[in-house]
Parts: structure tokens; C-alpha cells; sequence
């Protein structure tokens, strides 16, 4: 192992730097960071992956590139979150997303799934996982967060995530619980600016904080930071990321966090429109941050390393602020075994990634997530084939959403399988379509409505209350926020499936046509 001592401060920083890059191979782009700057630590993206095995190549390629250059194993990072954030979705399990394994109402769930993601994982190379989300989700207007919370109860979302966390470590990947100290309560996406957070501090320590605080109890090995002012902890104009007081007094000191303070991209934004993408990256290292994370633009990522250098030349960073982040990355590295075993496990890949066994596990927790909030005319299951189903098709509602796979349509799926009439809708239809669609209600014995986040898209709204004027037997599934219902109480049967994936559009299917009982719990209120 690489002692600090033998380290140039240009290898220091490349440890303390994360990068992305454009292609599903090992590009120049990233071949000029990790040979000139010494990059030590990358993060994957959708735009990076095909399949499960050619991601196991790059992950190779990469390694191999970081040891020759740097003398240092690097860490591979991705968001697997399950659901609606998924990565890597062929060739590798599919897993339900935070609220769907909320609504089981069983910990043991997200203990199996961090477990199996795990697995899968470290076969394939990656040794950092960008979940589990911590957020406590207590706002209907969350735009970025939602169902990728386990919910709005503090002491669920740390329960749950602690066992996550606990799964996924066992199998030699680290977990990072985010987005410290919360993203939860927020209407803003801190992708497109900076959202605050106005409660007091002890609220903020009694809910936000609260999953944090046990994770940290409970041996999670990396934090990500939120873009978020946070008045009651810090000055007005500072965002977390940036904070010494959030970063360092209350994670360090308070908590007794000794892991790794890794930032959310410094490209969002948040950061890039207030601060800038690499003045911040030197401001973070400053607040107490290990890893600047920098995603996408390869200038940017190259001025963040500059910035660093000339604040710690001309004093601004002091050595030894440096030489605690290094240190901590590289006991990290040794801890996960990254210098003996750094590589893909080829030779486990077809008898772990993506197996049978995994996905009928995924399947049992995703039928267990399936909610029926009301159903006041007893119509699950179905009992008529005389049926019209409705929905948009899936589309990325933020940043951080994947454009899954092929464009998903629930009432094409649904009508497949079941039979029926299929309309597929716009996200947010207009008076057109809607009157289109009441034309083909009319004679229909039930009208199967799946939503998509209509609380935030009114034509959605729209076209259900439209629907209850023209035929009483209507049911709506939600397929992402469970919070559609406020917006037309009226309906007789209402269903949450918490996200609009393949596995979660079976399992919905399966409860409507009366194959399965639904068995989920609503994990927020509605």
C-alpha cells in the first residue's frame, strides 16, 4: 500500500477528486485526467453503462489504468439506488426503490436488497454505492427526492437504511447515506438552484438529521453532502456542502463521523451558479469535505484540481487539511480490500450478477410494496374484461432519473396481459386528449387510470376528474409519488405502486387482476 509520505501533492489531490466521463469505454477524456492529474476515484453514470459485463470491462480498464498511473487502486462509484435511480438495469437485478421497500413495513427487505446489490456490485468492480437515500421525504412537493425517500417517519428511513447499509458493506461495497443533513423537505431541485430549508435546529436534529445520526451510529463508511442552506446550522448564503459548521462540527465532532465526506456533484446549479464549480471544490475540502465529486465537464473537472493546488500553495489549505482527507481514503481503500482484490471477480459473474435467485427475491419485495390505499366498490380484483387503461409513458421527471430502457407504457402492459382498450397519454395532457379519451370511458364497465406524479402535472388532474363525471368505476394507480389522491379524493379505488418500472408494473397488474393480495402500507400520509 502507497504511504502518504511517498505522495506528491498533485497525487494527493487526484485522491480527493471524483470524476465522470462521456463513454461506455475508457476514453481520452478520462485517460487525460488519471494520466496528468492523477485522478483517483470515478463515478459511473447511464451514459457510461450498456450491460452489467461491459460495465465489469470498464470497471477492469479503469483499475488498471488507475494502478499504472497512480500507484492507488481507485474507487468506482455509481447510483444504484433501485426503482426510478437505476444504473445498470440489464444483465444485473432490478430492485424497488426506497418507498416501494417503505411500504412493506419490513427493515429485512432492504437488508436483502443492500445484500444482493452488493454482491452484484463488487462482481462487476464497483466498490462505492451512492445510496442509500436518507431523506426523510415529509414534503408532497419534492421535486428531486419523493419515492427515492423511505418515507416521512425519521425512525423508518433510519431503520430501513441502516439495514441497507448493513447489506451492502457485508458484500465489499461502501454505502453512502445522503444527502446530509437532508433533502427532504425541500420544493426545489438543487440540480436547477439552491434550495433552503427554514426549520429550527430542533426540528432539524429531531427529523432531517435524525437517519444520519443512526447511520453514523451504525457504521455507514461515507456521507454525500447536500446543496442546501440550512439558516438554523450556518450562515444564510452557505450551502452544506460548503459549511465547516454542518461538515465538521456537527459531522465530525458531533456525530463522531471518522468515514468519508464525499459532496454531491459540484456541476449542479446549487453550486455552479452561486459559488462555481471550482472555487467551490477548494471551499469544500475548506467545510471539511474528502471527495470532491465533479461529473461531467472535463474542463471543470481540470480547474477544480488547479483550485485545489493554489489554495494549498499559497496557504488558503493547509497540508495537513489535505493529508487528513488522503489518509482517510486510503485506510478506506485498504479497509474494502481495494489493494489486494481490486479487480472485477470475472470468474463469479454468471454465478451472482443478475441470477434467478436474486431477481425472484426483488419480484417477492416488489409484490409486498403494492398498496391499496381505498377501494370503496370492491373492484380488485377485476372481474370484466371491459376495460379502458390509461397512462402516460415513463419519462425522467428530474436529473437524476434514468431513461429506463425501452419507454415503458403501464396500459399497454397492462392490456397485454389482462386484455382491454389502451390509451397512452402525455405526461400532462390537453383538453384534446382528454376529451378524446371520455369518449372511449363512456361505455366501459372500469376505467384503469395509471398516474404519474399528477400532483405535480395538472393535466393528469384533469383527466381524472374529467373521467368521474363520465363513468363512477374508476381506478388510479399511482406509478411514482403516492401523493396523486389529494388531487381528486373522489376516486373509489386508489393504488400505489411508488415507482413506473418493468418490475413494478408486473406486480401492480398482478394485484389488479387478483394473481397476488396487496400488502403494502402507505409510508407517508396522504
Amino acid at each position: 500500500m502507497k504511504k502518504i509520505e511517498e505522495m506528491t501533492l498533485e497525487e494527493k489531490i487526484g485522491q480527493m477528486l471524483m470524476i465522470g466521463f462521456p463513454s461506455a469505454f475508457y476514453d481520452d477524456h478520462i485517460r487525460e485526467l488519471v494520466t496528468s492529474y492523477k485522478i483517483g476515484n470515478v463515478i459511473l453514470f447511464s451514459r457510461n453503462v450498456q450491460d452489467a459485463r461491459q460495465v465489469m470491462d470498464l470497471c477492469t480498464d479503469i483499475q488498471k489504468e488507475a494502478i499504472e498511473n497512480t500507484g492507488i487502486p481507485a474507487f468506482i462509484s455509481i447510483d444504484q439506488e433501485g426503482g426510478m435511480v437505476t444504473r445498470i438495469y440489464r444483465g444485473a437485478t432490478y430492485f424497488p426503490g426506497n418507498m416501494a421497500i417503505g411500504a412493506t413495513k419490513d427493515p429485512e427487505n432492504a437488508y436483502k436488497v443492500g445484500e444482493i446489490a452488493g454482491r452484484e456490485l463488487r462482481t462487476i468492480g464497483i466498490n462505492i454505492n451512492f445510496a442509500p437515500v436518507m431523506d426523510v421525504n415529509n414534503n408532497p412537493l419534492n421535486p428531486v427526492i419523493g419515492v427515492r425517500s423511505y418515507g416521512e417517519n425519521p425512525e423508518d428511513v433510519a431503520n430501513f437504511g441502516i439495514n441497507y447499509i448493513k447489506g451492502l458493506q457485508k458484500e465489499g461495497v461502501i454505502a453512502t447515506a445522503k444527502h446530509f443533513p437532508g433533502h427532504g423537505d425541500t420544493t426545489v431541485d438543487s440540480h436547477l438552484d439552491l434550495p433552503k430549508v427554514n426549520h429550527g435546529k430542533d426540528r432539524l436534529y429531531e427529523v432531517e438529521l435524525y437517519p444520519f445520526k443512526k447511520a453514523v451510529e451504525n457504521g455507514v463508511d461515507a456521507i454525500m453532502t447536500a446543496h442546501i442552506l440550512f439558516p438554523a446550522l450556518e450562515d444564510s448564503k452557505v450551502p452544506a456542502t460548503l459549511s465547516y459548521n454542518i461538515l465538521t462540527r456537527i459531522l465530525r465532532e458531533e456525530f463522531k463521523f471518522d468515514g468519508l465526506v464525499i459532496t454531491d456533484c459540484m456541476e449542479m446549479n446549487a453550486i455552479a451558479k452561486y459559488f462555481g464549480t471550482q472555487k467551490a471544490a477548494s471551499m469544500a475540502i475548506k467545510a471539511g469535505a474528502d471527495i470532491v465529486l465533479v461529473s461531467h465537464t472535463k474542463e471543470l473537472q481540470i480547474k477544480a484540481f488547479e483550485n485545489i493546488k493554489e489554495a494549498v500553495e499559497r496557504g488558503d489549505i493547509s497540508v495537513e487539511r489535505i493529508d487528513e482527507s488522503v489518509r482517510r481514503i486510503l485506510k478506506m481503500k485498504e479497509k474494502y480490500g481495494l489493494f489486494d482484490r481490486p479487480y472485477p471477480e470475472k470468474d463469479k459473474f454468471d454465478t451472482t450478477v443478475g441470477i434467478e435467485k436474486h431477481r425472484k427475491i426483488a419480484k417477492a419485495i416488489s409484490l409486498k410494496s403494492i398498496t391499496v390505499v381505498k377501494d370503496e366498490k370492491k373492484l380488485i380484483p377485476l372481474k370484466t374484461k371491459n376495460v379502458l387503461a390509461i397512462s402516460p409513458e415513463t419519462v425522467p421527471v428530474s436529473f437524476v432519473d434514468d431513461a429506463l430502457m425501452d419507454r415503458l407504457s403501464f396500459a399497454r402492459q397492462f392490456t397485454s396481459t389482462f386484455g382491454g382498450v389502451e390509451e397512452t397519454i402525455s405526461v400532462n395532457p390537453n383538453n384534446r386528449e382528454i376529451s378524446v379519451i371520455l369518449e372511449k370511458a363512456k361505455d366501459k364497465e372500469v376505467v384503469v387510470v395509471g398516474t404519474y406524479n399528477a400532483n405535480l402535472n395538472e393535466g393528469q388532474v384533469k383527466l381524472v376528474n374529467a373521467l368521474l363525471q363520465v363513468n363512477k368505476n374508476v381506478i388510479v394507480v399511482a406509478l411514482r409519488n403516492p401523493y396523486d389522491l389529494q388531487k381528486f379524493e373522489n376516486v373509489p379505488t386508489y393504488v400505489c405502486a411508488y415507482e413506473y418500472t418493468p418490475l413494478s408494473v408486473e406486480s401492480v397488474i398482478g394485484v389488479l387482476t387478483g394473481k397476488y393480495p396487496a400488502e403494502g402500507k402507505l409510508p407517508v400520509t396522504i
